[in-house]
Formats: structure tokens, sequence, C-alpha cells
């Protein structure tokens, strides 16, 4: 009984330093910079998007991730601070939208990429400055 015991508390201890060095959160890094990020895949969270919340922490986005490259349309409603924008081909930055505010002259504004793009990263206005992040640049996913 007491080898079960010991057992099962080094069990519970690899558990716990395997997840602790391998979050289950998905992350992005670019430039050096890592962003914990929600994911939206499907209709539902990619239609609502961050809309609703009333802030959004540094160096935290949602990764919107489709299953075909278009040129996808991004409204802010509901949207309650200014973001960033990234646009990704794959894992490449294709553009970049900057301090786009919630509601610019009472109008939400809507924005779209001027390439097809599969990703697009939201991110808390300031951080592509922050992170020095440019078009060109490389994106690594962890998940």
């Amino acid at each position: 009984m007491k080898r079960i015991f010991v057992g099962l508390l080094l069990l519970a201890a690899l558990v716990f330093w395997y997840y602790k060095t391998h979050p289950m959160t998905p992350t992005v890094t670019i430039n050096g910079t890592t962003f914990t990020v929600e994911l939206a895949l499907t209709g539902k969270e990619i239609e609502k998007g961050l809309s609703g919340r009333s802030f959004l922490a540094p160096k935290h986005g949602m990764l919107f991730v489709f299953n075909h490259k278009e040129q996808y349309a991004f409204w802010m409603k509901g949207m309650n601070f200014p973001l960033d924008f990234l646009w990704l081909d794959g894992n490449r930055i294709v553009e970049v939208t900057k301090n786009v505010l919630p509601i610019e002259n009472g109008i939400i504004p809507q924005l779209k990429p001027s390439l097809p793009v599969d990703k697009v990263l939201e991110l808390p206005a300031g951080e592509i400055d922050a992170a020095g992040i440019k078009i060109g640049d490389t994106a690594l996913f962890n998940k």
C-alpha cells in the first residue's frame, strides 16, 4: 500500500512538472515576444471574438483560425477597447493594422486585409509597436 502511495505521489509530481514546463494554453511568439492566446475556431467563437469584454491583458490576444485563405472582414461591434490586428498567411505576417478604436466618429470600424489570410491575431492596441512586429515577421505557434 505504501509503494502505491509513493508511486502515485511520484506520478503526480511528474504530471505537475510536465504541465508546468509544457503549458496547455496556446501561445504565439513573434520577435521573441510571447502572447498567450485564446483560440476562435468555430463560427460562434469567431463571430463573438473579444466583444463585450472590458479589457485584454498585455501580451494576451485572440487568434482566429480559418480553414481556408480569404480576405476576412472584421468589425469592432461590442468592443470596449482599441485593438491591433496581425493578418497572417500561414505563419507569416502579411499585414498589420494598429490601434483600431471601437468607435470612430460615431461609426463602428470595419476592417479587411488587402491579401487573403488564414489567421488573424487580435492584440491590445500598442502591442505591435511594443514588440517591434512588422510585415514579413514569422509567428511561432505552440499548439
